[in-house]
């Protein structure tokens, strides 16, 4: 099956813009290196750029379903650049924290709306591989932001900003190519009343069936096992006695297998019932992960990097998938974007709360308790098929429909 030329504008798009997107990290390395703040105010910053990571799901997959999915990205893009560009000229402190939140909600407003994007272009059969590639593109692009940020900060740090800012223009440019929204009826837009209280009213959807309630509730857990590899696992490396280089190293193995392992998701997968790769791939971060606590060196880093990986390539598009199937009609981008929030609040959570957890009873006990947590997970994946709204009904309302009514009692004979 060969993916339409709209797919791929949006797939260099957003692997664009992941590339210029500055992570938080770089952003706080440019700021203290120009003295704009100290290590007081550095956690302030981090957190207000979380915070506008963790809301961008909700408000961004509302607003793609309700002015549609390419106008949200097209809207965000030019606001993106202008956020980028006006750190060039800002010393306030107040004024960079609301920059930091705004640049947060900005730099993943767009992801809901793509997913959105892709189940309009592509056939509900391919979602499947259509978002693995999909996922390939925003892993290359992840990958190379971070060595492109570590050169322009050595060399001419205001570049940071210039290169975001023009990402995102060329991200606007190629989703201008793609086809346009449809039309909302004229019905609708009058039951709908304004576009701000349509997608207000679309962001409790997802949370009104039962199954998805479950679903994002394990995502959380999950996401806060996996998540640890941007907080206590480059730390529990350090401990172990391994320098920068050499945790880059083991990292890099995580980036490589990923944008190999993507594309063949679908083809492993396929035939399996529903909760089987989300139990696997629960599984295989969780094991991953607790056998760090037989890492002293990099060859069994690496070894644990493999297994989490694999967990992490199955995880990822089956569970956008998931999620794709259950959205009723014009709804996807919604759907997608509760996904994106419980991911994100588990950044939130779960870096901390496993830094706590390191310092307080050590590593170990660290990587057993991110074991048991994983493991758990999986099991409650399978307790998903005895829930309402596992089975996906006909029709494109009939999953909202099915959970919001009463079961029925059958006729007597």
């Amino acid at each position: 099956m060969r993916l339409p030329k709209a797919f791929w504008l949006l797939w260099f798009g957003q692997a664009f813009n992941r590339i210029g997107t500055l992570a938080p990290a770089f952003l706080v390395l440019y700021l203290e290196q120009d003295h704009l703040v100290d290590s007081r105010t550095t956690p302030l910053i981090v957190g207000l750029f979380g915070a506008g990571v963790v809301t961008s799901g909700l408000i961004g997959g509302a607003l793609a379903d309700a002015i549609g999915p390419r106008r949200t990205i097209i809207a965000a893009q030019p606001v993106a650049a202008a956020t980028a560009l006006l750190y060039l000229a800002t010393t306030n402190m107040a004024a960079l924290c609301l920059l930091a939140l705004a640049t947060g909600f900005l730099s993943a407003v767009d992801r809901p709306a793509g997913a959105g994007m892709i189940s309009k272009i592509v056939p509900q059969e391919d979602f499947s591989r259509a978002y693995s590639l999909y996922l390939v593109g925003f892993n290359v692009g992840m990958s190379l932001g971070p060595v492109l940020s570590g050169l322009l900060l050595s060399f001419y740090p205001p570049a940071l900003f210039i290169v975001w800012a023009a990402c995102s223009g060329i991200y606007a440019a190629l989703v201008c190519a793609l086809p346009a929204d449809a039309v909302r009826p004229a019905a609708e837009r009058r039951e709908g009343g304004s576009v701000l209280r349509s997608a207000a009213r679309g962001i409790t959807e997802p949370f009104r069936v039962p199954v998805l309630v479950v679903f994002l509730a394990l995502t959380f857990l999950m996401a806060c096992v996996y998540l640890q590899v941007n907080s206590t696992l480059p730390l529990g490396m350090r401990e172990e006695g391994l320098d920068p280089g050499e945790i880059g190293l083991v990292l890099a193995v995580n980036a490589v297998l990923s944008v190999v392992l993507l594309p063949l998701v679908p083809r492993v997968v396929g035939g399996m019932r529903e909760e089987i790769p989300l139990m696997l791939a629960s599984g295989f971060i969780a094991v991953g992960f607790g056998l760090n606590v037989l890492a002293h060196g990099i060859p069994m880093f690496i070894v644990a990097t493999v297994v989490w990986t694999i967990g992490e390539v199955l995880w990822a598009p089956i569970s956008a998938t998931f999620i794709a199937k259950r959205a009723p009609e014009g709804r996807v981008s919604t759907f997608q974007g509760s996904f994106f929030f419980a991911w994100n609040a588990a950044f939130v959570v779960g870096g901390p709360a496993g830094i706590a957890l390191a310092k307080s009873a050590g590593y170990p006990a660290l990587w057993l308790a991110a074991l048991a947590l994983g493991l758990a997970v999986a099991l409650g994946f399978k307790s998903l098929t005895r829930i309402s709204g596992f089975r996906v009904p006909e029709g494109p309302d009939a999953l909202m429909e099915e959970t919001a009514a009463p079961d029925k009692v059958p006729a007597a004979s």
